[in-house]
């Protein structure tokens, strides 16, 4: 008896703090640490961690410039009558694309997106061919109407191929490998990381256009190196680039990811230098 009534005259205020409801709470008590918390970065914008980071229109902006300009370096270094050839052309173009592309790959995993966008699923590769025969076929027809058999503009594409050692090198099937990788790379760089930092600030449709626009100057030096005498400024490779960058663009908008573009611009490039779309 004397036990029930100390049992009921117990004091609220004498209860163990481990009895607390957890609706008690309060809102103060919740750990710093948790990932639903918006956290507030160093000048001053509010992100959730649930989240990719969002870059900054500067950021974005300086990220599409560098690949621009490291890009447009490249190509002017790759296509330059120096170093004319599979070999050296190539590996001019490596030197810029693989840091690049290692760039690309830290700035995707700093933002938790490195698995999502890159690593390839199931049908990624089928899609990818599909779309470079597509591409291809298109690409084709394009070439034959701005550079027609017989006429002065045949020496644009004549000029193209002989940079890449001729319609007939010796072991193309390693030419066309090296271009598969290469041009993998390059659409790291460019989907990846330019595209990609544009889409934050600008939304994808615009992060589209513009990425597009820039991958097609960036191919402009070669309106002069592969240029001919007779036909004058070379534009192929700078509509190309602007053609098939709005492709692979959208295929990324279309999939939400990345690898299906990667294995298009691969596929499609390994099909341009492997089978050629001049033949003499």
């Amino acid at each position: 008896m004397t036990a029930d009534l100390t049992h009921r005259d117990a004091s609220p205020d004498d209860a163990s703090p481990d009895d607390a409801s957890p609706d008690d709470a309060s809102p103060d008590d919740a750990s710093p640490d948790d990932p639903a918390e918006p956290r507030t970065t160093v000048d001053g914008r509010l992100t959730d961690p649930r989240k990719p980071p969002r870059a900054s229109r500067q950021q974005a902006l300086l990220l599409a410039a560098l690949a621009t300009v490291i890009t447009a370096l490249g190509v002017g270094w790759a296509f330059s009558p120096s170093r004319a050839g599979a070999t050296d052309m190539l590996s001019s173009l490596a030197t810029v694309y693989v840091p690049g592309a290692a760039l690309t790959i830290l700035w995707l995993r700093r933002r938790g997106e490195l698995r999502a966008q890159l690593f390839p699923r199931a049908g990624d590769l089928a899609f990818g061919a599909l779309a470079a025969a597509l591409l291809y076929g298109v690409t084709m027809g394009a070439s034959l109407l701005l550079s027609p058999h017989g006429s002065p503009r045949e020496a644009w594409i004549l000029r193209l191929y002989l940079h890449l050692g001729g319609p007939d090198v010796v072991n193309r099937m390693i030419l066309g490998g090296a271009v598969f990788g290469i041009a993998a790379l390059e659409e790291i760089v460019w989907r990846g990381l330019a595209m990609r930092a544009l889409m934050d600030p600008l939304g994808p449709v615009s992060a589209l256009l513009l990425s597009t626009l820039l991958y097609g100057l960036a191919h402009l030096p070669t309106l002069i190196l592969l240029g001919d005498p007779a036909a004058g400024p070379n534009p192929l490779l700078v509509i190309a680039a602007l053609g098939c960058g709005l492709v692979w663009g959208r295929l990324v908008l279309l999939k939400g990811r990345l690898a299906p573009a990667v294995f298009a611009h691969a596929f499609f490039s390994w099909a341009v230098a492997s089978f050629p779309l001049w033949r003499p």
